[in-house]
């Protein structure tokens, strides 16, 4: 197959021996191992900005959202990567390609893109080779703050089902985050090795993140403890996602939602009880055909031919079960890129909740942080309009010796806060355990 910017390495171990904190961007997922380095051309912050400003200028002065999408971003956004590829093509770039992340509401915040200076692609993981690295800590003496405190999210999700029980809302998803310091700068290559070794099945990737402006150390006190934040250095979203949001291979396309989700057991027979136990949950199957009515009403209008599945499959991550269905499909339009159907599906119900306007809102209301890159889109693009785009879910931000760890989880009618609860701290056990810690989401001091 030939690729954009083709380097072929050895293997995928290779590639992520080469990756460099700050200069590389890593993928990993059942296709391809993708290690790009250096920076030619960055996706610049003023494109969305000033769409967004002349799109908010008319009478009304309200932002232009269809069906909970901002559409000047997202056609800012598109616009902008299709202009980027043809100005490296007429710089003498041959199949320039663009990687990065794109955030949850490219109008609240950046996309991480660029086209780097040098591609190198490898064979996808093999479990076998991952289970070959030894893995070591990526942080110690570890602080953890949550960010909301557990009974504050419990109550997000109370308040939302009564949302449902007006009929506002069919379904959202609302998150929490862990505010991570730890003792020592956070080994990120390290952090990255461990999630690569561990998710073999899945889509992991490590982006460099824009610098912010400088700023000093900040210390961080509250009741429990105490950290000292030292934020100095590289800026990296790195996460391994079990969800991929779009692939297209010439004219095919595939799209793969999870939505419904048990926590794994270390006990085969109580493992197995779960994953059937969440098979036969009648909340969790109609949560399900919610993203994937969605996700096959988005393709409908795109493909020719579209293949949706009529029940559920199950998938498993190292720490959680997911129901899981692969839609296939073939564009109508040739010309339509990975990029343009991943934002046509973005944001699914998976991520955020439907009616997706309403469910915007309540997360806007309910959750106390901005999700930027969280629950957006990570992955690649090349100039023939080929490429990965996962969900970037099971992720974290990650500067100096300060991490930011993010999980969500779907409620619809018949959840209950105390589930919604357990199923976060659940999802953040994909990061903590990457980090060499176990699974603390109360504020505590690593032992």
């Amino acid at each position: 197959m030939s690729k954009a910017g083709a380097i072929t390495a050895t293997s995928a171990l290779h590639l992520l021996e080469q990756y460099r904190e700050g200069t590389s961007f890593f993928w990993s997922s059942p296709q391809h191992t993708l290690l790009a380095q250096g920076e030619r051309m960055r996706f610049p912050v003023s494109a969305v900005q000033q769409q967004v400003i002349s799109d908010s200028s008319g009478s009304s002065g309200t932002l232009d959202y269809i069906d909970g999408v901002h559409v000047a971003g997202v056609s800012s956004v598109i616009d902008q990567v299709k202009k980027m590829i043809q100005e490296a093509q007429q710089s003498g770039v041959r199949k320039p390609i663009v990687v990065g992340a794109i955030p949850f509401d490219p109008h609240q915040s950046a996309p991480e893109l660029y086209i780097p200076e040098t591609v190198q692609w490898a064979d996808p993981p093999s479990p076998a080779a991952n289970g070959s690295y030894e893995k070591r800590p990526a942080a110690t003496g570890c602080v953890i703050d949550e960010v909301p405190a557990a009974e504050v999210y419990q109550r997000s999700v109370d308040h939302v089902l009564k949302q449902m029980e007006q009929g506002e809302l069919d379904k959202v998803v609302l998150s929490r985050t862990l505010h991570v310091t730890s003792e020592h700068i956070v080994n990120t290559h390290q952090l990255l090795r461990n999630l690569f070794r561990d998710n073999a099945h899945g889509y992991t990737f490590a982006v460099p993140m824009s610098k912010l402006p400088e700023r000093k150390s900040i210390i961080t006190t509250d009741k429990c403890n105490s950290a000292e934040v030292n934020k100095e250095g590289n800026r990296t979203f790195i996460g391994a996602s079990p969800e991929l949001l779009v692939t297209r291979k010439g004219t095919m396309v595939k799209a793969n939602p999870l939505a419904g989700s048990a926590a794994r057991s270390d006990d085969p027979a109580e493992d197995r009880r779960r994953a059937e136990a969440l098979l036969a949950s009648a909340k969790d199957r109609y949560e399900h055909a919610v993203v994937i009515d969605a996700v096959a009403a988005a393709m409908r209008p795109l493909c020719k031919q579209l293949s949706v599945p009529a029940e559920p499959s199950l998938i498993q991550t190292n720490t959680m079960w997911h129901l899981s269905t692969e839609i296939h499909g073939e564009l109508l339009d040739e010309g339509t890129s990975s990029l343009e159907v991943a934002f046509a599906l973005h944001p699914t119900p998976a991520i955020c909740g439907t009616p997706v306007q309403t469910a915007r809102e309540a997360i806007g209301a309910q959750e106390p942080f901005d999700r930027g890159l969280f629950t957006g889109m990570v992955g690649w693009c090349d100039c023939e309009g080929d490429g990965e785009w996962a969900v970037t879910i099971r992720c974290a931000e990650v500067e100096g010796n300060a991490l930011k760890l993010f999980a969500g989880a779907g409620i619809v009618a018949g959840s209950t806060a105390e589930a919604e609860l357990a199923e976060t701290s659940a999802k953040f056990r994909t990061m903590l355990l990457a980090m060499g810690l176990e699974s603390p989401v109360s504020r505590s001091k690593e032992e």
